[in-house]
């Protein structure tokens, strides 16, 4: 079965005019004709002779009358959310940590999660890994209760550079493990009879901030997703972008590897704390700094310490958002630092596409007031003016779950796109 072709920034006229009109009717309960034409800005008949075909495929359906302003009473339209159903998979991090999770969802045609699913993640071969999404698949579909003809299609999100010419993934920069995708996705096409598609994680999460999320994300023309320090999702001009290979969006410089020694003073050769073109980790090297200041003090007596019972190897970045928001002084200090560090990227980000949002998640986004408000103070010191005060930060609307959002809303995106 072939793969669903994918966004790129190469839409027909007819398809971008299909995904203006029926996103319009998604994002609203009930809607009219003329209410359509002044949010896509295409004049009635245009929009009237689109909606008469989705009408009969059955994808919308005509709900009632609506309340006149003058003249004939409007007919108001309804997406149909039963029409089909998307499945959406984040693969996770390979950044394994104590709550590293698959985790999957299944969405109606409207993008509501219908039910939400997880399964822990270990140290693993690729091919282990491709059996335990199989297996969630096979869950979500069993306890929806939702037939497999119903299933319209599979998103899945993974970690790393693409290769989509081999299918391949550069899947953990740290240890230069390159693994095949496409194995995975044929397993999916062949168990359960759908098109399948993959796709970064971080432009998946910008897409599910945009497609599902609430507040500023979700209306944003231009966003920037930030997937920790280690990559991005851009959405420049409502559309997502790829870049010429596909593989856009990746935040740090790649390390030399061969004919070079490990020289401390080089941002390359370890998570040198004083530089921003080096990934310090899932968690911004959090834990990592704070294991270090406690063996390095002799007062030992924080709170981060005694949630990890005395234990330093222990500490979990959790333990320190929890201490900070109680006012352990040390935790507040290493949280801030992470703020100051990630501001500087985010900077450097704002200054490069002037993005109206930017939406922090994969996890860090829980680290509270302190890291954000350090976070926000970094940006306005290193970014210009000029755009720093359009741009507004926030933690991800949809939590731990927003790439498989993501991941399934794009499957949606392709549903409408084909009713072009």
């Amino acid at each position: 079965m072939k793969e669903f072709i994918v966004g790129e920034g190469r839409l027909s006229e007819k398809e971008r005019r299909t995904l203006s009109i029926l996103d319009s009717i998604r994002r609203n309960e009930e809607i009219s004709r003329a209410e359509i034409s002044k949010i896509t800005d295409l004049n009635i008949v245009t929009v009237s002779n689109y909606v008469g075909k989705y009408i009969k495929k059955k994808l919308v359906f005509e709900t009632g009358l609506d309340v006149s302003t003058g003249g004939r009473r409007p007919e108001l339209l309804k997406l149909n959310c039963q029409y089909g159903y998307s499945i959406g998979i984040d693969l996770g991090a390979p950044h394994l940590a104590g709550n590293a999770i698959i985790t999957g969802v299944m969405m109606d045609m409207s993008g509501k999660v219908i039910i939400q699913d997880t399964v822990r993640k270990e140290k693993e071969s690729f091919e282990r890994l491709t059996e335990k999404v199989l297996d969630l698949t096979e869950g979500l579909i069993t306890k929806s209760g939702i037939s497999s003809p119903d299933i319209k299609g599979i998103g899945v999100g993974i970690w790393g550079v693409l290769d989509r010419y081999r299918g391949m993934v550069r899947y953990a920069v740290e240890e230069e493990q390159i693994v095949s995708y496409q194995n995975l996705l044929n397993q999916l096409e062949s168990r359960f009879g759908v098109p399948t598609l993959i796709e970064h994680d971080a432009t998946l999460a910008a897409f599910g901030e945009r497609w599902g999320g609430i507040g500023a994300g979700s209306t944003a023309d231009n966003l920037v997703f930030l997937c920790a320090d280690s990559s991005c999702g851009l959405i420049i001009k409502g559309e997502l972008y790829y870049g010429a290979s596909k593989s856009a969006g990746e935040l740090n410089l790649n390390p030399p590897r061969s004919g070079v020694a490990a020289d401390p003073q080089n941002c390359w050769a370890t998570y040198d704390f004083g530089c921003c073109l080096r990934s310090r980790g899932i968690d911004l090297g959090v834990t990592q700094k704070i294991k270090g200041l406690l063996s390095d003090s002799e007062d030992n007596n924080s709170l981060v310490l005694e949630s990890a019972g005395g234990d330093i190897d222990k500490i979990t970045f959790n333990m320190v958002v929890e201490s900070a928001e109680k006012g352990d002084e040390i935790s507040k200090k290493v949280l801030s630092g992470a703020g100051e560090y990630l501001g500087a990227k985010v900077a450097f980000l704002v200054n490069l596409f002037n993005p109206e949002v930017i939406v922090i998640g994969r996890g860090i986004e829980t680290a509270g007031d302190t890291f954000f408000s350090a976070l926000r103070k970094s940006v306005r010191r290193w970014g210009y003016e000029e755009s720093v005060k359009v741009a507004k930060i926030f933690p991800t609307s949809l939590g731990g779950d927003g790439v498989a959002i993501g991941a399934g809303a794009l499957v949606i995106k392709n549903v409408f796109a084909q009713h072009a």
